[in-house]
């Protein structure tokens, strides 16, 4: 087992392992300089994968400092944010499987051991993705499909139930037509991606935006695609704009909605 650009808090009896990713060992994979709350980043290599860790304190990062801050979400979000800072700069470079917080080990031994354990698994998902990463892309609409203009007003019961069945009836259309071009775009971006996934449409009072999301896709690309890639979302996002519907693109992302793995997952039955 051995550890490179050793973190801080070594002898602190107290302090937990974080792990941020696994990349394949026995390679060299640039690190930051610090991780979360300015720890010191390192490979804890266990032969054919390696764990990027840092050692942090217990008593700020340790599983009562996470059961304290569940229902925090400023503390969750500060520390979500330098988990996936530290996994940005690697995978500029690099292939890394992202760990799902919270990824806490009681101490670099405890990392090991279930890194070998686990290093089939692990090996084949990084093989699996090589040279590959994940582009996040959103479909958002600032308005609902546009109601027909309204008729005159109408003369007798008849007649005004006869207008409400047209106005929802042409509703409807607008409506199905833009469920058509929303699938015409997950699937021009499928065609042009190694996987692709659907996510839930994120709620607005979570994401804070006020449009409404049509679509909430990842997709695997390889890095030497990434140009072919991007040229089709400028496509798609010119045949979508007359419709009212705009393109977000995020990424480059690690894998995560393609091979991320928890804690649990690698832990399994390791009790010791």
């Amino acid at each position: 087992m051995s550890a490179e650009h050793e973190p801080s808090l070594r002898d602190d009896a107290s302090a937990v392992v974080h792990a941020y990713g696994v990349v394949l060992g026995g390679e060299p994979v640039p690190l930051p300089v610090t991780g979360i709350a300015g720890a010191g980043v390192a490979l804890l290599d266990a032969g054919s994968v390696a764990a990027v860790f840092s050692r942090l304190p217990g008593c700020s990062y340790g599983e009562s400092a996470w059961r304290e801050h569940a229902e925090d979400p400023r503390w969750l979000a500060e520390v979500a944010v330098q988990h996936q800072r530290v996994l940005d700069e690697i995978v500029e470079d690099s292939d890394v499987l992202p760990l799902r917080l919270p990824a806490m080990f009681r101490d670099e031994e405890h990392l090991h051991r279930v890194l070998a354990g686990r290093a089939a698994l692990l090996e084949a998902a990084l093989v699996a993705t090589h040279d590959h990463v994940e582009w996040g892309v959103q479909l958002l609409a600032a308005e609902q499909p546009a109601a027909p203009p309204q008729e005159e007003r109408p003369s007798s019961g008849r007649e005004f139930f006869e207008q409400r069945a047209r106005r929802s009836s042409a509703l409807a259309r607008a409506r199905s037509r833009r469920d058509a071009l929303v699938r015409e775009a997950y699937a021009a971006l499928a065609d042009v991606s190694r996987q692709s996934v659907l996510n839930n449409p994120q709620d607005p009072a979570l994401s804070g935006r006020s449009e409404t999301m049509l679509l909430n896709s990842a997709h695997l690309v390889g890095r030497r695609h990434r140009d072919f890639f991007m040229t089709t979302v400028e496509e798609v996002a010119e045949r979508l704009r007359p419709a009212g519907i705009s393109v977000e693109v995020s990424g480059p992302w690690p894998p995560y909605n393609f091979v991320a793995l928890g804690t649990e997952e690698l832990v399994g039955d390791d009790d010791g």
